[in-house]
C-alpha cells in the first residue's frame, strides 16, 4: 500500500544520489561520521605528543569510548524526539548544532588540551546520538521499500570510507605546520555543508506527536529495550546488526596490531589494512541491491556470516606464510613479501561479506518497524549495537591480558561466526517462508 505520507518525488525513478528525498541526509550522515572521526584522529595525536605519557595513552584510548558512551546514555531521548518531533525539522536543528562544537574543538585543539578536546568529542557523540535514528528512521518515510536496500548500502558504504578518511586525515593535518586551524577549518566545512545540505529535506509529519514530553535518561532507554524485544523480527535483526559492529570492531582494531605487532608492518603498512577492510565493506554494501534486486530480503544475510566465518579462518592461515619483517616495513616492501596478497585479499573479501550481511539487516529493520515507533526501534538498536561494541572491546581487553595471542582472539572470532550461522539460517527461512 503507498504510504500517504510520501511525497510526489517519491514517484520518480531519479537515482537516489540525484533525488531531493535521499541526497540531502547521505551528504549530511556522511559528513557528520567524517567529521567526527577527524576530530578523533587530531585528538589522538595531539594525546601522544603530549608531555605526560601515561595521560597521553589513556586519552588517546578514551577518544574511541567517548563517541560510544553517549549512545548508551542518551539514546531513549533521542528515539522520543525522532517519534514525537518531524524527522526533517530535527535534523536541520541537530546539524546545526555541529558548527558552533566544530568551533569549540578548534579552540581545544589550539589550546593544546586533550581533556578539553576529549570533552568536545563526547559532545560530537551526543550529537550524533540523536542524529541517529533520524538518519535510518527517515529512510522509510521518504523512500519506497523498494529503495531502502541501495539507500542503506550507500550510508554504509560512505560511512566506512568517512571514518576511515576523517581519522586519516584528522591526524595528518594535525602534526602540520597550523594543524589545529586546518582540522578545525576543515571540520568547520563538513558541518556548514552538512547542514546546507538538510534545508533541502522534503517535509514530513511527526510520526507520534501524541507522545509526552520527558527529560528523563534511564526510563525511555529501558523502555526503548523492552519495546524493541516486543517487536521479534526487528529484535532478531538487532542483535545480528549488533554483531556485525562487534565483529568490526574486533577486525578493524586487531588486523592493524597485528599486522603492526606480529609482522613487522609500520603505522603506513598497517594504515593499508585498515583500508582494505574499509574498501570491502563499502563494495559489498553498495553490491547488496543487485544481490537482492532491491528487495528487502534476508536471504543473503547467513550466507554471508558463514562466509566472513571461512574467510576469518583462512586469513589466520595466511599469516602462517609470512615471514615478519626484523624491521618496521612500509606498504611497498610489505606488498613485496610472499604470502601478503592473500592476507589482503581475505580481509578484502571478508569486509565485502560483512557488507552484504548488514545492509540488508538495516533494511530489514527499517521496514518492519511501526511508523509511530521507528525513531525509537532505531534507537533502541543503536543502544544495543553500542552494549556489543563495549562488551566485544571488554572481552578481547581481557583475553589479550590475560595472554593470549592475537591469532587466537581472531580464530575464537572465527568460530562464533559459525556458532551464528544456524540461528541466522533459520530466521532468514522463517521470513521467507511469511513472505509466501
Amino acid at each position: 500500500m503507498a504510504d500517504p505520507f510520501l511525497p510526489e518525488r517519491s514517484r520518480e525513478n531519479a537515482p537516489l544520489l540525484r533525488s531531493r528525498r535521499f541526497l540531502p541526509i547521505f551528504v549530511a550522515q556522511a559528513l557528520g561520521a567524517f567529521h567526527d572521526n577527524l576530530l578523533k584522529g587530531a585528538i589522538v595525536v595531539l594525546a601522544v605528543f603530549t608531555g605526560d605519557p601515561e595521560t597521553g595513552a589513556a586519552a588517546a584510548t578514551m577518544a574511541g569510548a567517548v563517541l560510544v558512551l553517549p549512545f548508551l546514555v542518551f539514546s531513549g531521548l533521542a528515539g522520543e524526539l525522532a517519534d514525537r518531533l518531524p524527522k526533517p525539522r530535527l535534523v536541520r536543528w541537530i546539524k546545526f548544532a555541529e558548527i558552533p562544537l566544530g568551533v569549540t574543538a578548534t579552540l581545544a585543539l589550539l589550546a593544546a588540551s586533550a581533556p578539553a578536546a576529549l570533552s568536545v568529542l563526547f559532545l560530537m557523540g551526543v550529537q550524533s546520538t540523536f542524529f541517529g535514528p533520524l538518519k535510518y528512521g527517515i529512510l522509510p518515510e521518504l523512500l519506497r521499500e523498494e529503495e531502502l536496500v541501495a539507500a542503506n548500502g550507500h550510508i554504509e558504504a560512505s560511512t566506512f570510507l568517512a571514518i576511515l578518511v576523517g581519522t586519516i586525515l584528522g591526524s595528518v593535518l594535525f602534526t602540520l605546520d597550523g594543524g589545529p586551524w586546518l582540522v578545525g577549518a576543515a571540520g568547520l566545512a563538513a558541518s556548514v555543508i552538512g547542514w546546507l545540505a538538510t534545508l533541502a529535506l522534503p517535509d514530513c509529519p511527526a510520526a507520534a506527536p501524541e507522545l509526552p514530553r520527558r527529560i528523563a535518561l534511564l526510563r525511555p532507554t529501558l523502555a526503548l529495550l523492552r519495546g524493541l524485544r516486543r517487536q521479534r523480527e526487528v529484535w532478531h535483526a538487532s542483535l545480528a546488526i549488533s554483531w556485525f559492529w562487534a565483529l568490526g570492531g574486533v577486525y578493524l582494531a586487531q588486523i592493524p596490531a597485528f599486522a603492526r605487532a606480529e609482522l613487522g608492518a609500520n603505522e603506513r603498512a598497517a594504515t593499508l589494512f585498515l583500508a582494505t577492510f574499509v574498501f570491502g565493506i563499502a563494495v559489498g554494501a553498495l553490491a547488496t541491491r543487485r544481490l537482492v534486486h532491491d528487495r528487502v530480503s534476508l536471504a543473503p544475510v547467513p550466507w554471508a556470516l558463514a562466509a566472513i566465518a571461512l574467510l576469518g579462518l583462512d586469513l589466520v592461515h595466511a599469516t602462517e606464510d609470512i615471514a615478519p619483517f626484523a624491521t618496521p616495513a612500509g606498504p611497498t616492501a610489505f606488498l613485496a613479501a610472499r604470502g601478503v596478497w592473500r592476507l589482503l585479499v581475505d580481509l578484502f573479501a571478508l569486509a565485502l561479506a560483512g557488507g552484504v550481511f548488514v545492509v540488508p539487516l538495516y533494511a530489514f529493520l527499517q521496514a518492519r518497524a511501526p511508523r509511530e515507533a521507528r525513531g525509537r526501534i532505531v534507537a533502541a538498536n543503536n543502544i544495543v549495537n553500542a552494549l556489543f561494541l563495549v562488551l566485544s572491546a571488554a572481552i578481547v581487553a581481557a583475553a589479550l591480558a590475560a595472554g593470549a595471542e592475537i591469532e587466537e582472539v581472531l580464530l575464537a572470532t572465527a568460530g562464533l561466526n559459525f556458532l551464528c550461522t544456524l540461528p541466522l539460517f533459520r530466521f532468514a527461512a522463517a521470513r521467507r517462508r511469511a513472505s509466501i
